[in-house]
């Protein structure tokens, strides 16, 4: 059943399936700041409750999140959902909400923080760890959600913004190629078009990304090339989904949608969102790639000097994570002898993949 909005307005379709993983993007336009966007944030905020209840998808990345009582006041009216906000200096902040019956959280952290300036000047990428569980099987995702420079000002303005927008999605490229082995996903608001810009029509300032398909896929290209836009006052789209190659074999082709709210939200326009949800689905029943999570490993032991992991194959690095994210360790192959005391997540990374493992250290 889709969810009822209110009084003249049409019912917001249902469109999460119980078999399928489906995951969304949604600018929500200054949400909780009535000097912005939409000033009425009660009707705003019913809104977007509204259209995320009545789509019924399992994992949504927000943009625009902009108070920290409207971030509480949505997880409290979505009980079904758990959720993580960035922590950054910037009123508008990126989140990620997720299904709590599907995903357990692992950890959160912002990346490529010596990429601050093209992020925006602060709104780094939102990188979070997630278990889920799709029935079938436990697999482990990385979502990450990022808002890129947007194309405003003077020319001189917004020719820096277009070179911002190709030097941070280039860095985040360099990032992820270093953990192919991860699932990763990347949503959000990336600012800019797929096939040419939407600033002077000039390059895409992704072509690094595309032109990387033995690494890379955008599910929402196939949207861009039939002309669909994911705005409702511009033509291009500007909200996308990637995702690297250990995760494409997941997505179920032609999925890719954009949610055009404002045929079921009377004046969507002006009292929610300047942006439409953009979605697409996955099938976690699928076999993915042989290689993308290592099971061999079996224990761990401590030889008096460092920590060691046993298995098969030698692990090339280690990471240590504290359960808020932020990770205390990175080097290799072995974990050093002194560790935070508590509740730990170690990633060994191998040749042919990588493990997580939540673990439980005590003085």
């Amino acid at each position: 059943m889709g969810f009822a909005l209110g009084l003249g307005a049409q019912t917001i379709p249902k469109i999460g399936t119980d078999t399928t993983v489906d995951v969304a993007s949604w600018n929500t336009e200054w949400l909780g700041n009535s000097q912005n966007g939409p000033t009425n944030e009660v009707t705003q905020m019913n809104n977007v409750v509204s259209v995320i209840k009545g789509m019924d998808l399992d994992l949504w990345g927000m943009c625009e999140v902009s108070s920290a009582a409207a971030w509480d006041t949505l997880r409290a009216r979505l009980p079904e959902y758990a959720g993580v906000i960035s922590t950054w200096s910037q009123t508008q902040k990126t989140a990620l909400l997720y299904r709590k019956s599907m995903f357990r959280l692992l950890g959160a952290q912002h990346i490529l923080a010596v990429y601050e300036r093209e992020f925006a000047s602060g709104r780094l990428p939102l990188e979070v760890m997630l278990e889920v569980n799709s029935g079938l099987k436990k697999d482990t995702i990385f979502a990450v959600v990022i808002h890129l420079k947007a194309n405003v000002g003077t020319t001189a303005e917004k020719t820096e913004s277009y070179d911002f927008r190709k030097r941070s999605s280039e860095a985040l490229k360099d990032y992820m190629d270093l953990r192919k082995t991860r699932k990763y996903v990347v949503l959000g608001d990336w600012n800019d078009d797929l096939d040419v810009s939407i600033y002077n029509n000039l390059a895409t300032p992704f072509a690094r990304l595309l032109s990387d398909t033995a690494a890379y896929f955008f599910p929402s290209r196939a949207l861009t090339l039939a002309g669909q836009r994911s705005t409702t006052s511009y033509s291009n789209m500007i909200d996308h989904q990637m995702v690297n190659r250990s995760l494409q074999p997941y997505y179920i082709a032609k999925s890719a949608a954009v949610f055009k709210a404002d045929a079921y939200v009377i004046g969507y326009s002006n009292n929610t969102s300047d942006h439409y949800p953009v979605y697409a689905r996955y099938d976690f029943r699928r076999t993915g790639p042989v290689a993308a999570v290592h099971n061999t490993v079996r224990d761990m032991y401590f030889d008096g000097t460092q920590w060691h992991c046993k298995g098969s194959s030698v692990p090339l690095q280690c990471r240590v994570y504290l359960p808020s994210g932020q990770c205390v360790y990175t080097g290799g192959p072995f974990l050093p002898a002194v560790l935070p005391t508590g509740c730990l997540l170690i990633e060994w990374q191998f040749a042919d993949g990588s493990m997580l493992r939540k673990l439980w250290f005590r003085p």
